[in-house]
């Protein structure tokens, strides 16, 4: 007699049910739109990332480092993590000194590290980098990996190159300015004006000594006016004809100016 059970439905999967079937194929789909939006994200952004470790021999070696490499460093990916020489080899004698030492501090204390160094390209120019990383908690051979970025800061470091060539002039011109302040010592007769030195000075050379005022010479009208009323007085005693006319009145006097004063 045949056997009258009912046969069992076949999985999709070795076994699994349809709901874990379900289940499994909605976690491939997450973790393939998580590896496309992470290769996205690596693929666009501006620095290159990379995870570093520091070999007991004192070497180090880049376990990853992403694609943008080449656009800072003109190398590809495989020749950096294949010998980080080829890339330490490209920093700036001037700098590479400084960064082994900031980077053998920041392995000691396990802090983050960053620095700012320049590296001459195999094509000959010069660029500005900059290198930050942190520990994190992932090993390599009992060595502790470092992540971290690298940013090509070239453009700033010209802006602040200008802004500091700037600053230097600026202080340069201010130090070439003359100032006059304090108290000036100055006759109440003569108006001359005493120096450091115990000299009198007449008032137009102290001036022109402590500043850039340059000096017009004339007569204000109250001066005129009084010079004019001396001279005819000694005319009048010496019975002489009056040599000049009566100026109008203090204010219409044409016979002088006031000082002109030009500064910077």
């Amino acid at each position: 007699m045949r056997n009258s059970f009912p046969k069992a439905e076949s999985s999709p999967r070795g076994g699994d049910s349809p709901i874990e079937d379900t289940r499994r194929q909605e976690v491939e789909l997450d973790h393939s739109q998580s590896t496309q939006r992470y290769d996205r994200l690596i693929s666009t952004i501006p620095c290159a990332v990379y995870d570093y470790v520091l070999c007991p021999d004192g070497g180090s070696r880049f376990c990853y480092i992403s694609p943008q490499c080449e656009d800072i460093f003109e190398l590809t990916a495989t020749q950096i993590m294949a010998d980080a020489k080829t890339l330490w080899g490209l920093v700036h004698p001037a700098d590479a000194t400084r960064l082994s030492t900031e980077d053998a501090k920041a392995m000691q204390t396990h802090q983050s590290f960053q620095s700012e160094v320049r590296i001459n390209l195999p094509s000959g120019p010069t660029k500005w980098i900059q290198l930050t990383s942190r520990p994190g908690p992932h090993q390599i051979g009992n060595q502790q990996v470092w992540s971290g970025v690298i940013l090509d800061i070239t453009a700033r470091k010209q802006v602040e190159a200008e802004r500091n060539r700037l600053v230097r002039e600026l202080q340069s011109a201010l130090a070439e300015v003359k100032t006059l302040s304090g108290f000036l010592p100055i006759c109440s007769g003569g108006k001359k004006i005493r120096d450091n030195t115990g000299y009198w000075n007449q008032i137009e050379a102290s001036i022109s000594d402590h500043s850039d005022a340059e000096f017009s010479h004339g007569i204000c009208p109250d001066c005129a006016e009084n010079y004019y009323e001396e001279l005819r007085r000694m005319e009048a005693a010496t019975n002489r004809p009056s040599l000049t006319a009566q100026p109008a009145g203090p204010h219409e006097a044409h016979v002088g100016s006031e000082v002109g004063v030009s500064t910077i």
